[in-house]
């Protein structure tokens, strides 16, 4: 786990982030960051979230009516994680009647990797081979293969961050070095998944430039069913397959 904490002053901003490997919250005020708490606890994303929430606010000597507004990391990502951080942000932001903000996990990554020459990639991973990226506004899903064609394109030195740049970074490498371009520089565990402060200091930069933050507007970036649905429908056609047999 990690923590870290600030004074506190003005409007403040919790920000909840469980769209990847990691869950986290974070409370960000006029004054930056005043407390943030993080874990990758697997598959308990459900069980760990409102605890770490609790503890910013501990931490933070704060209530939950201190609150004025929610940001919540949208994905792409994992299934279950997404649908417990938005749920849990929605569910806060209708009890308190508060504003709601929502990023993309790759767009938190970027940011995160901050400003620097050529190309920054946010890869997430999908499972069953496949991963979302962002290298720029646009948001893209497709396989490691179908990436490294965008990558050959790209503007160099290439920097690849998120837990799908880290599972595929091998793969990525050898087919960009194989086609006579650079190494990708594949970025550590630091930024394998969205760091919920990064999340809270955007949210609060949407806040203070008057965005909407709807929370009815609000829907996670699935990109694509879950894992359970993508089983059944299998097993369906397969079943249906040796019926026509």
């Amino acid at each position: 786990m990690t923590m870290a904490h600030a004074e506190r002053g003005g409007t403040v901003l919790l920000a909840i982030e469980s769209a990847t490997l990691e869950v986290g919250a974070a409370l960000w005020s006029d004054d930056g960051l005043l407390a943030t708490a993080s874990a990758r606890p697997g598959r308990q994303h459900a069980e760990r979230l409102h605890p770490l929430i609790a503890e910013v606010l501990d931490v933070a000597s704060l209530t939950p009516a201190s609150i004025g507004a929610l940001a919540v990391d949208l994905g792409p990502g994992l299934f279950t994680g997404l649908r417990v951080g938005v749920a849990a942000a929605k569910a806060i932001a209708f009890g308190l009647g508060l504003p709601l903000y929502g990023l993309h996990s790759t767009v938190v990554l970027q940011a995160a990797a901050g400003e620097r020459s050529g190309s920054v990639v946010a890869v997430v991973d999908l499972r069953r081979g496949e991963v979302a990226w962002s290298a720029g506004a646009s948001l893209e899903r497709g396989t490691p293969e179908a990436l490294t064609a965008k990558l050959l394109a790209m503007t160099p030195p290439l920097l690849l961050v998120g837990d799908g740049a880290i599972r595929h970074g091998a793969e990525f490498t050898e087919r960009l070095v194989g086609a006579g371009c650079a190494a990708p520089e594949i970025a550590g565990e630091e930024l394998a998944a969205p760091p919920v402060a990064v999340l809270a200091r955007l949210g609060f930069a949407a806040a203070e430039r008057g965005e909407r933050g709807d929370p009815f507007a609000l829907e996670p970036a699935y990109l694509r069913d879950a894992d359970v649905k993508i089983n059944w429908s299998t097993r369906h056609d397969e079943g249906a397959a040796a019926v026509q047999v």
